[in-house]
Order: C-alpha cells, then structure tokens, then sequence
C-alpha cells in the first residue's frame, strides 16, 4: 500500500494555512479607499472592499467592479507586469483592464487597480462544466498564452521583481538556483549530501538553456486566474509572476494544472475540491495548441531542469519542514536523472507519457 504524501494530509493544509495568515500583507479598507481617492478613483464603498480569499500571497482587495493589487515594498515591483501587458494588448484581448497604476509616485505603494471582468472564476465552478466546454475554454486561454509569446525581450528574467538582467535564460536559472541553495545552507534546510547531489546534477544540465529567445510568459496559467462565461474567456488574469523567458517555461503551470491541479489551491478551503483529482483530458489539446514546444527533442530534459529549480525555490521559503524533506526526497530520488530513461520516471516524464498512453 501506498503510503500518502504529506501534501495531501490535513495537517499539511492546515500548517500551509497558517503560513498564508502569516505572510500576507493587509491593509485596511479606509486605507485602500484613500488611495483609490489619490489616483482620481472615487466613489467605491469601503464597506464593499473585501479582501481576496486565502491563497493568493499579494495583497489583493476586490469591490463588485474592481480589482485592487497594493505592494508596500519599494524594493521591488510586483504588478508591472499586468501594465505591460494592457499596454501592448489594450481591451482587444482577454486579459485585466488595467485603469490605473502607480509606483510611490502619487502614493506609498505601488498599486494596481483593474477593472474585474465579468464572469464566473474558473476555480468556483470547473467541475460544473462539460468536458467539451472546458476543452473549449482552454483553446481560448491557450490563444492568449501564444499571443504573449509574441511580445519578445532581448534579455531574461521576471518582468516583476528586481531589475536584473540576465543575457542567457540559463544565467537567470544559476543565480536563482545558487541564490536558493545560499538560503537553504544558511537556514539548514537540508541536509549538505544532498544539496551537493542536486548542485552538481543542476549546474551539469543547465547549460541547455544557453541558447533561445525571451518571450511573455504567463507562469501562473491555473483556474484560479482564469475568469470565463461557459466555453467562452472572459479573461485571463494575474501576471505576477510573468517572465522573460523561453516558451517552454509555459508549460509549468499548464501540465500541473493538467495533471495536479490542488497544488495550485493548497492550503485553502479548495483544497479538497481538487485533490486527487486531473484533467488529463487536455493534453492532447495543449500539443495541438502548443505543436512547437513538443517536438523539442531535449523538451523532458528542459523541464527536469526547471523542475529542480522550482523545487529547490519551495524548499527556500520554507513553507513546511516535513514538506522540505517531501521535497528534496523526490528531487534525489526521481528528478536526478542521468539517463534518458531515467527522465521518464521524474515528474514531467510521467506526465507526458499520458501522450502517449
């Protein structure tokens, strides 16, 4: 018998909660009212701004006509990106009307105030939907997913975030990676064989993204950022995360909502909704739509990379020491993969073989 993952247990979802209670920066209605006032926005009941439900780590406030985004760390920016990308698209597709963004210039945050979209959110009722209509809807995420590839960049990283810039997409993923391992050395979170297996292993294949152009990409392409009317988009929101990277760095978060879709609601009242459960159903659409992407002979490869990299991110942040060791025991034990067909058992590998299956 199998024994369960530490992630699907209740005593993960409720440690996982809490951090989210924790991290979560909030602001006071009153507060977020001024500053609607400050940027020319008037006339929003402060009875009626609510907070975003758990889960979403960004300080996010919702009224019945507006989505509201405040980062108060001058450091660095968190919702540029969304600007960007109304800058360029305008209301021709659909994604967040932005109507007004401000950096500590008129005010002491940055903030994001969009119009909301008019739709149901694709997490609240994705099991009430026919599967020919979900395969409807996603052709129509996954044309605006190939529309942002059109936006090109000349160098790579997130488009959020510090104003590092890296030529190559394998610099971005070094100094990421070796940022991550420096946090989990210092903090202990894990053990040094280990860190010098994944080291080692992740600094021999990186080299494979030396070569390839940055484009838009969405990393956060989930139900949760999905807003629609039946089989028809609505909008597709949230670029938080977006990067400047290659197209196959898409894939990340389209195959994990294929194949693992409670990864993206951990820790919430969802969670039980979509454990266990997958929409493998889509696969086939998504190399139909994405044709370019599967027929890269080294594609398995370039996303174990990725992969570790992502995972040794989590383990950086420390979210859940037992979720630490979880994490670490798969990379060692099925993303280390030297052989070929060693890659068929890491975690992408098992998802594309559904292709084939």
């Amino acid at each position: 018998m199998v024994s369960e993952k530490y992630v699907d247990s209740d005593e993960y979802q409720c440690e996982i909660a809490g951090q989210f209670k924790k991290r979560l920066v909030q602001i006071p209605a009153a507060k977020v009212g001024k500053l609607l006032n400050t940027l020319g926005i008037f006339g929003v009941d402060i009875s009626l701004i609510n907070e975003a439900a758990a889960g979403n780590m960004n300080a996010t406030y919702l009224t019945p006509d507006l989505a509201i985004k405040i980062n108060p760390n001058k450091e660095k920016t968190c919702y540029l990106a969304d600007k960007i990308i109304f800058d360029i698209l305008g209301k021709a597709w659909p994604i967040a009307e932005v109507l007004a963004y401000d950096f500590f210039g008129k005010t002491d945050c940055e903030i994001l105030v969009m119009k909301r979209a008019k739709g149901a959110l694709l997490l609240d009722d994705i099991f009430d939907l026919g599967q020919n209509d979900l395969i409807g809807l996603f052709r129509e995420v996954l044309a605006v997913v190939k529309r942002f590839f059109d936006i090109k960049f000349s160098d790579h990283g997130f488009i959020n975030g510090s104003p590092d810039r890296f030529m190559r997409y394998s610099d971005f993923l070094i100094d990421r990676f070796k940022s991550n391992v420096k946090t989990i050395e210092s903090q202990g979170l894990c053990g040094s064989n280990d860190i010098k297996k994944i080291k080692d292993y992740f600094l021999r294949y990186v080299s494979i993204f030396d070569e390839g152009e940055a484009v838009f990409v969405h990393a956060d392409v989930q139900m949760g950022n999905i807003i629609h009317n039946g089989d028809k988009l609505a909008a597709l929101i949230d670029c938080d995360y977006s990067m400047k990277a290659p197209k196959i760095r898409a894939l990340v978060p389209l195959l994990g909502f294929i194949a693992e879709p409670s990864q993206f609601v951990e820790g919430t009242k969802e969670f039980a909704k979509f454990n266990k459960k997958s929409f493998y159903y889509l696969l086939p659409v998504l190399k139909q739509e994405l044709p370019e992407l599967f027929v890269d002979p080294q594609l398995l490869r370039k996303l174990n990379i990725i992969g570790i990299g992502e995972g040794m991110m989590w383990v950086s942040q420390n979210w859940s020491k037992d979720w630490n060791h979880e994490l670490i025991a798969d990379i060692i034990n099925r993303e280390i993969a030297e052989k070929d067909e060693d890659l068929q058992k890491s975690y992408y590998g098992k998802i594309l073989a559904r292709l084939d299956g």
